[in-house]
């Protein structure tokens, strides 16, 4: 399965959300790639931190840019049960590619990233991704801070993913890396 972390921009923890889930399926003991396109990097650093550390398990990680994508897609997914892809939070030729081979597109986003004006171009990669890849299940995940969002919040969320075609909100709301929260979106994108 290909999993698509995508964000609307900076802050949603977007490569929290892709980190951790790459762990948890690795954990499950599943063959995982994880797959960073976004030029910091931060997924390929985070992974090698974590080999030096001796966390197990050990899954594969690397860093994909440029139009080979797909083609590296392709050749990965017959190594691996599960491909997770830590895309770039703007619009790119990766980000796009990434979409349209994915089986689903996880969205963190923030209640204050849900300005339609701002981030009309985020909900335009994913409709157009839909496109060519009519099977993409999208969730967006809300990410809050250290109190639970509020009734007004979660109803500008839901107003923002209902512009996105087939797309759902996820049940669980993340606050930063807690790991029961990670637990609870884990079971929700592997309907456990």
């Amino acid at each position: 399965m290909i999993i698509a972390i995508a964000s609307p921009g900076g802050g949603a923890g977007k490569t929290i959300v892709a980190n951790n889930l790459a762990l948890l399926r690795a954990r499950a003991g599943r063959k995982v790639m994880l797959v960073d396109t976004d030029p910091r990097a931060a997924s390929c650093a985070w992974c090698s931190e974590l080999a030096a550390a001796g966390v197990q398990p050990r899954f594969a990680a690397r860093a994909i840019t440029g139009r080979a994508l797909l083609d590296e897609l392709e050749l990965l997914r017959v190594r691996y049960n599960d491909i997770v892809i830590d895309t770039e939070g703007r619009d790119t030729a990766e980000s796009r590619a990434a979409l349209i081979a994915a089986r689903l597109a996880v969205v963190p986003v923030t209640p204050e990233q849900v300005d339609l004006a701002s981030q009309y171009k985020l909900i335009a990669r994913l409709n157009s991704a839909r496109m060519f890849n009519p099977g993409l299940r999208v969730l967006f995940v809300l990410v809050g801070g250290a109190d639970a969002p509020s009734d007004e919040e979660r109803a500008a969320v839901r107003a923002y993913v209902a512009r996105v075609m087939s797309a759902t909100l996820a049940s669980t709301v993340i606050h930063g890396a807690a790991p029961a929260d990670m637990d609870a979106l884990y079971r929700e994108v592997f309907n456990h």
